[in-house]
């Protein structure tokens, strides 16, 4: 599971990655970090929605 902490590092390294792929400019952080937030949590959407749609066996 991650936690919140593990995902703020995530969000920060991606969005300084974009920051920096985009030339640094001034006064966008707000973007970055908004972009950043946003693919991260859909990866994380998307990984809890394929473990729940796995099939769990049934003990008998």
């Amino acid at each position: 599971m991650t936690t919140s902490l593990d995902r703020d590092e995530d969000v920060r390294r991606l969005a300084y990655f974009l920051w920096e792929k985009a030339g640094r400019p001034n006064g966008e952080e707000h973007r970055f970090w908004a972009a950043a937030s946003n693919e991260i949590e859909g990866e994380l959407k998307a990984k809890r929605m394929e473990t729940q749609a796995q099939p769990r066996s049934v003990a008998r």
